[in-house]
């Protein structure tokens, strides 16, 4: 019988993970899920990553200064993934691993965490033409389900990635404010998806993890062939030993990875770049405990 992939997942944290990391999962899951809850609480001074639907305008016109509403923590979180699985994320990670296997346990992560505090996890992909969703819910089929999903999903021949497409049908379907976390490759979200994030981050807390692709030109391994997925050939050999061609990648890998970088910093947006399956786990960790640290100093 075939290993679940959440088994898969629970033993690619321990393996990856240090005692104090487990502690962190195990025991303070739930205060790196802070969400909205339903019960007003009290007012605080807005300050930048504050959702500006939680603005409370008449008590900002009076005192002069923006202030935002704190509500008591519900229960039961709801969580949700946005996973882009179109043919990129069928390619090779920087690490060599498989994107989609990447993404397989980003997305496993989320549920381990979510399984273990009773939170519920939803789920937006596919594209246009093939739109996939799962509703919120937590059993231990739902979250296999999900993740069978994702990785059934990223293949070769899917449909080209589409972010702003993702986005916008993300938007429309996950009505409750959620842990949104979105999963797809180094180059998206592009700059163009800037309006669509700022209005997302009106609804939802984000969370964006990015899976960094394999060098396209491997100039020490001519045997090996490469081949680009979204538009099926092989790269030959003379670009791939060119001194230019490589500056000249490296320099568009470069600027295309500040314009992201500099996009989602400009909309506080929680995000990590990863190299890929050996690293994501301990890299989501490292970035969810920053993200808590922040949070604990306003």
């Amino acid at each position: 019988m075939a290993t679940s992939l959440m088994t898969r997942v629970k033993a690619q944290v321990d393996l990856h993970t240090s005692r104090r990391a487990r502690g962190l999962i195990q025991g303070r899951g739930r205060s790196m899920f802070k969400g909205s809850g339903e019960d007003f609480d009290d007012l605080k001074f807005y300050q930048p990553g504050d959702r500006i639907s939680d603005i409370d305008w008449k008590a900002t016109a009076r005192s002069g200064e923006p202030l935002i509403r704190q509500f008591n923590e519900e229960r039961v979180r709801h969580l949700s993934i946005v996973a882009d699985t179109s043919d990129a994320m069928a390619a090779t990670a920087a690490d060599g691993t498989s994107k989609r296997d990447a993404m397989v346990l980003a997305a496993g992560l989320v549920c381990f965490l979510a399984q273990g505090n009773g939170d519920l996890v939803s789920l937006v992909a596919g594209g246009e033409r093939r739109p996939l969703q799962l509703p919120s819910r937590s059993s231990d089929g739902h979250l296999e389900l999900l993740l069978r999903t994702i990785q059934q999903s990223a293949v070769i021949g899917a449909p080209a990635p589409d972010s702003a497409w993702l986005l916008e049908r993300a938007f429309r379907v996950t009505m409750r404010p959620t842990l949104m976390t979105i999963v797809t490759d180094e180059a998206h979200p592009t700059p163009d998806d800037h309006s669509l994030l700022r209005r997302l981050t009106t609804r939802h807390d984000l969370l964006v993890i990015r899976i960094a692709d394999a060098d396209p030109l491997l100039p020490g391994d001519l045997d090996h062939d490469v081949v680009d997925v979204n538009a099926p050939r092989e790269v030959s050999s003379m670009s791939r030993t060119s001194a230019k061609v490589r500056r000249d990648v490296e320099a568009y890998r470069a600027a295309r990875r500040d314009a992201v970088t500099q996009m989602l910093d400009s909309l506080h947006i929680t995000h990590v770049l990863t190299q890929g399956a050996t690293t994501v786990v301990d890299d989501m960790i490292s970035t969810l405990r920053r993200r808590e640290y922040r949070r604990a100093r306003r």
